[in-house]
């Protein structure tokens, strides 16, 4: 009788400490669990932060601004201080305005495929903002766009824009183009148009020798009725400038990292649509 009880104690004991065990064992993985939740949550408030500080510098800037912010930068050393060595939160930034081709979708850029390409209806159009602002971030925040820094893109680059891997519903490949010129005080000084060309037949002809501060280039699908045409737009050694923004902002707290990446789609400037006719 007192083995089986001293039996019976053992095996409660047995079970008990397995049951311990469990416990301890779970409990750790809470704590892991949360801390990895901790420091995850850390991580996205540290990138949404950076993606708002981006989208409100995007709102005063214009067609082309590009700029980086990485962990070294004094905006991110001299804001963000941890008290403990060899844990520090940081955050990165990166804003393109300009692309090696012109897509509907510009987180894929590097070609033209047939899952991106620009499509326009029926007098359907589309601008591109032929300039870059050169604004420096850093000095210039929160401040309205200083014409001076507005750098209009050289004539032999404009010249080698180029419509690719064009697709139409009733065979012909042909458009209305416009060339709107501006100065530095955003006077518009000229506009050519033409319908049923190509663009670098257009480009060709009306691209003088006079540099502008700001030209924008709008290409319409002139056909009525159903007709219906993709594209895409390519230049030659050069990026091309664009109204649409890409924004990628990196956050990082102890040992997990977040990316957040936003798509910024800009209307073009309400001094330049009142002569767009359109």
């Amino acid at each position: 009788m007192k083995g089986n009880v001293s039996l019976l104690i053992i095996l409660v004991l047995l079970a008990s400490s397995v049951i311990a065990l469990l416990s301890i064992n779970q409990i750790q993985r809470l704590l892991v669990y949360w801390n990895m939740t901790f420091n995850y949550f850390r991580a996205f408030y540290l990138a949404k932060a950076g993606t708002e500080l981006w989208l409100t510098e995007v709102y005063y800037r214009e067609a082309g601004f590009k700029q980086t912010i990485n962990s070294g930068n004094a905006i991110v050393s001299k804001n963000l201080i941890w008290a403990y060595s060899g844990f520090n939160p940081y955050f990165t930034m990166n804003i393109e305005w300009n692309f090696k081709t012109i897509t509907d979708d510009i987180r894929y850029t590097d070609e033209c495929r047939a899952d991106n390409k620009i499509t326009l209806g029926t007098w359907e159009w589309i601008m591109l903002s032929l300039f870059n602002d050169k604004t420096s971030w850093v000095a210039h925040i929160l401040t309205t766009t200083n014409e001076n820094n507005i750098k209009g893109v050289d004539d032999k680059f404009i010249k080698t824009l180029n419509i690719v891997e064009k697709e139409t519903s009733w065979g012909f490949q042909y458009f209305t183009f416009w060339l709107f010129n501006y100065d530095k005080n955003r006077n518009m000084w000229n506009i050519f148009v033409k319908t049923w060309t190509n663009l670098q037949t257009f480009l060709w002809e009306n691209i003088g020798s006079v540099e502008w501060n700001r030209r924008y280039l709008t290409i319409k699908n002139p056909w009525t009725g159903n007709e219906v045409v993709s594209f895409c737009i390519e230049m030659n050694w050069k990026l091309i400038p664009y109204s649409n923004s890409l924004i990628t902002v990196r956050g990082n707290y102890g040992d997990m990292e977040v990316w957040l990446q936003s798509v910024v789609e800009k209307e073009v400037p309400f001094w330049a649509m009142d002569v767009l006719w359109l």
